[in-house]
């Protein structure tokens, strides 16, 4: 055979196979990211946003890697009883004065993850936890605790303070029943 035809054809079959190879990659790409945004919803678009396509979506596996490191544990009845009490004491303290009520139910969020084996050090790690295990209500915890924050320099009013208690109740609630570990081991 011709020398010439057999580089034509070596040629031709390295460019098919990587034409086909890039295809597969695309492929699969789509499938993560679809992954992804279905898992994340809004949160997908956020961090996309933040930090690009490919970082934003760097930064959503390194969730998920860091979440299915942590070993978190349902809350067993008495824990749930006793939080619960401890809510109530909080929102009991928010009708007299509403920023300790709020305090108290923000530190309540953290002692609920805390107990669960959620980090509890830094807000942007919790948050980030959150947005794995509770893509739907982060941005809640977000602004609940934003407003949280804001009571002590005296820029959030009582609506601010009664709907970041409404927002934190929401993520209270989800940690006290728990079913998010589940939900994770599946991505």
């Amino acid at each position: 055979m011709d020398p010439v035809v057999i580089v034509v054809v070596v040629a031709a079959v390295v460019l098919v196979v990587g034409v086909v190879l890039v295809l597969v990659a695309r492929a699969r790409s789509r499938t993560r990211r679809a992954a992804l945004r279905s898992h994340f919803g809004d949160e997908y678009d956020r961090v996309v946003g933040e930090y690009g396509q490919r970082d934003g979506e760097r930064e959503l596996r390194a969730r998920l890697k860091r979440r299915r490191e942590l070993e978190v544990r349902e809350l067993d009845g008495g824990e749930r009883d006793r939080f619960g009490k401890a809510w109530e004491s909080a929102q009991a303290t928010f009708v007299e004065h509403p920023s300790t009520g709020l305090r108290d139910a923000d530190l309540l969020v953290q002692q609920v993850m805390r107990e669960r084996g959620y980090p509890t050090e830094r807000f942007e790690e919790r948050s980030k936890m959150i947005s794995v295990d509770h893509p739907d209500l982060v941005e809640r915890y977000r602004s609940a605790h934003r407003t949280s924050t804001s009571v002590e320099d005296g820029s959030a009013d009582t609506e601010d303070m009664r709907q970041a208690m409404v927002d934190h109740r929401y993520l209270f609630d989800a940690l006290l029943t728990g079913g998010d570990a589940d939900r994770t081991r599946r991505l």
